[in-house]
């Protein structure tokens, strides 16, 4: 049996994950670097050092040919401090997360892929952010379905949780208003 949607939760993430891509983040130039063109996007000269502001798209291009870091790295701490605070709460209860936090959280953990794949005896680091990362994501699926089985979820739900979260949320809810009301009715 396979039940259809006017748009698949893939495709909606796919449509968040876009627009990540093409927001700004800044890096910086781990060396000189000449200016290129990288599709439609022209990247002007950069010296060693410079700080600059880059789509993401492009930035992950420049990352992986090992010509800027991210600086961004504070999620990494967000992470942490976020599955800390979701343990301290109730089950009905959830910690805000700044809307771009899973595109961040996926950036970051690309970034240590690649550091990763220069350095394997990053490994045991990579595990842990990585299962920091997955743990969040159990905590914060269970909170949302219990929510999600609520008659009246929380007035401020909305407001702490992200965009993935929203989507994973309302089609939870309705799967589940549907089961009620099909068990329920004649």
């Amino acid at each position: 049996m396979s039940i259809s949607h006017e748009k698949s939760i893939g495709r909606v993430i796919e449509d968040i994950n876009l627009e990540s891509d093409l927001s700004n983040v800044k890096v910086i130039a781990k060396a000189n670097i000449e200016e290129m063109q990288i599709g439609s996007f022209n990247l002007e000269q950069k010296d060693k050092e410079t700080k600059f502001d880059i789509p993401r798209w492009v930035a992950s291009i420049l990352v992986d040919k090992g010509l800027v870091d991210f600086l961004d790295t504070g999620i990494e701490i967000e992470v942490l401090t976020a599955v800390h605070k979701e343990k301290l709460l109730g089950n009905l209860q959830l910690s805000p997360l700044r809307k771009d936090f899973y595109p961040k959280v996926k950036l970051l953990l690309n970034d240590w892929k690649a550091k990763l794949s220069n350095n394997p005896d990053l490994k045991n680091e990579y595990d842990k952010i990585f299962i920091s990362c997955y743990d969040l994501m159990n905590i914060r699926i269970s909170k949302l379905i219990s929510l999600a089985s609520l008659s009246h979820p929380p007035d401020d739900l909305s407001n702490k949780i992200t965009p993935e979260e929203q989507i994973l949320f309302d089609k939870t809810r309705q799967d589940i208003q549907e089961w009620r009301h099909s068990m329920l009715s004649e």
